[in-house]
C-alpha cells in the first residue's frame, strides 16, 4: 500500500486512511488516491474489452465458408474463390465431372437482356457467362436465388442422366467415374416446371475442368 507523510507530525499515513494514526490530522492524500485508483480500474476495464475483441475476431473461421444462398453483400470474393477451388479440385480428379452451380434471380422485366447474353436455355433456366454473372451480382442487377432446384446432367452418348437431390443456393456437384463422357447437357427443374424434360444445347467435355453453371432460374 502506498503511504503519504502526515503534514502535521511527519508520520507515514496510508494513502486511503482518513487521518494520521498518531496525531489524528486529516489525510490530504486520500482524495487523490481514490482518483488514481479509479483511473487504474478504468484502464484495466479498457484493456479487458480490447483483449476480448481481439480473441473474438481470431475465432472467426479462417478460409472460405460455405456460400450463403441469401448473401446480399456486394463483396463476392467468396464466390470467385469457390470457382477457383472447384477448378483446383477438378484438375486433381480429371475422371470426375465437376460443376459449381450458381443459381441466380432477376426481375422478370430484365428477362430480354439476360436471354441475349445467354449461353443456352436449359429447362427453366438461362445460362450466363461467369464474367457477366459476377459483374451483375456486384452491381445488384442479379442476386443469388434462394429458390429450390433440381440439377441434372445427361450424357450425350448414352443418354444416362445424373441427378442430385433438391438443393438451394450455390453448391458443388460431381459425377465420379465419368471418363467415358465426351459431351453432356445440363438441366434445371424447379417450381411449376419440375416435370419439364426439355434439354438445352450440348457442351463438350474437357477433363480436369470445373464447369461454373451461372443459371437464372425461373425465366
Amino acid at each position: 500500500m502506498f503511504a503519504a507523510e502526515c503534514p502535521n507530525c511527519g508520520e507515514p499515513v496510508a494513502t486511503f486512511a482518513k487521518g494520521c494514526a498518531r496525531c489524528g490530522a486529516p489525510n490530504p492524500a486520500r482524495p487523490a488516491g481514490f482518483v488514481v485508483f479509479g483511473s487504474l480500474l478504468l484502464l484495466l476495464a479498457a484493456i479487458a474489452v480490447a483483449i476480448f475483441a481481439v480473441v473474438r475476431w481470431q475465432r472467426v473461421p479462417v478460409g472460405n465458408p460455405e456460400p450463403d444462398a441469401t448473401a446480399t453483400s456486394a463483396d463476392f470474393a467468396w464466390l470467385t474463390q469457390a470457382m477457383k477451388d472447384c477448378d483446383t479440385d477438378a484438375a486433381k480428379a480429371p475422371s470426375t465431372l465437376h460443376f459449381l452451380v450458381i443459381p441466380l434471380a432477376a426481375a422478370s422485366a430484365d428477362d430480354p437482356q439476360w436471354r441475349n447474353k445467354s449461353l443456352d436455355d436449359v429447362g427453366n433456366a438461362v445460362l450466363l457467362p461467369s464474367n457477366d454473372a459476377v459483374a451483375a451480382l456486384k452491381r445488384g442487377a442479379l442476386r443469388i436465388s434462394d429458390a429450390r432446384y433440381i440439377f441434372r446432367v445427361r450424357d450425350d452418348s448414352t443418354k444416362v442422366i445424373f441427378k442430385w437431390s433438391p438443393s438451394t443456393g450455390v453448391k458443388r456437384f460431381s459425377a465420379p467415374d465419368a471418363d467415358e463422357i465426351e459431351a453432356f447437357k445440363v438441366q434445371f427443374l424447379s417450381g411449376d416446371k419440375a416435370n419439364d424434360d426439355s434439354w438445352g444445347a450440348s457442351f463438350t467435355r474437357h477433363k480436369g475442368t470445373c464447369y461454373w453453371v451461372n443459371a437464372i432460374l425461373g425465366n
